[in-house]
């Protein structure tokens, strides 16, 4: 009688199926980590491929053409004129606009120009018959960036001394390092001699005086000159 042959292979079990939440948590995944690659990419590829744009560049300083005049010959020309001085009404609004509008122009910025148009103000209604330009005061204050001076406008202390004066009425100290103060002070001791500043004979007086070297001079007319043109501009 022939022996029935024993299989040795190990029997067959069926599949498990998968629980019900593993496809939901596949799902869910492949969500999460398209929107950490949209995430990644937005801002990275603008519609139609276009690179985002560069960011803006400043502007580059105004030209400050050479002119060197000779001594009392010429003055420069007159910029746009600060807003007027109202000794009981807040005029800072009206600074503040003025100021703008003339760095549009100039490329100053608005917070020096706040400071030379506040001088030309008050100089208005302390001294007049001056006639001082904050253009002027602007042009000195190039020409000390220019060569490298630490102060906003450097003056002599025995100057500062008899003229500072405080741009604000808030009852503190005069300080040499704030512009708005040695804007002001500037502009005192321009006026100083009660000469008309207006005229060719009057601002290279009181410029001689406070700078006798006539080159020094020449830079300044050159750049009050270039920002008061350009404050008038179209």
């Amino acid at each position: 009688m022939a022996e029935t042959a024993q299989s040795t292979e190990a029997p067959e079990h069926p599949a498990r199926p998968l629980p019900p939440y593993v496809p939901r948590l596949a799902f869910a995944g492949g969500l999460v980590l398209t929107g950490v690659v949209l995430i990644m990419t937005v801002g990275v590829n603008r519609p139609g491929g276009e690179p985002p744009p560069p960011p803006p560049q400043p502007q580059p300083a105004l030209a400050v053409p050479d002119q060197r005049p000779q001594p009392g010959v010429a003055t420069p020309r007159a910029g746009l004129a600060a807003p007027p001085d109202r000794p009981t009404v807040s005029d800072a609004a009206e600074l503040e606009t003025w100021a703008n509008r003339v760095a549009a122009k100039t490329r100053l910025s608005a917070t020096d120009l706040s400071a030379y148009g506040r001088a030309e103000m008050w100089l208005r209604r302390q001294k007049p018959g001056c006639h001082l330009s904050w253009a002027t005061l602007a042009g000195i204050s190039h020409v000390e960036a220019a060569q490298g001076r630490p102060g906003p406008i450097t003056l002599d202390p025995g100057v500062w001394a008899k003229h500072s004066a405080r741009a604000r009425s808030d009852g503190k100290q005069p300080d040499p390092k704030d512009l708005d103060d040695a804007a002001f002070t500037t502009a005192r001791y321009l006026c100083a001699a009660g000469d008309d500043v207006a005229t060719p004979e009057g601002w290279w007086k009181s410029m001689r005086t406070f700078d006798p070297a006539v080159p020094y001079a020449q830079e300044v007319f050159s750049a009050a000159d270039a920002y008061a043109d350009a404050s008038v501009a179209p």
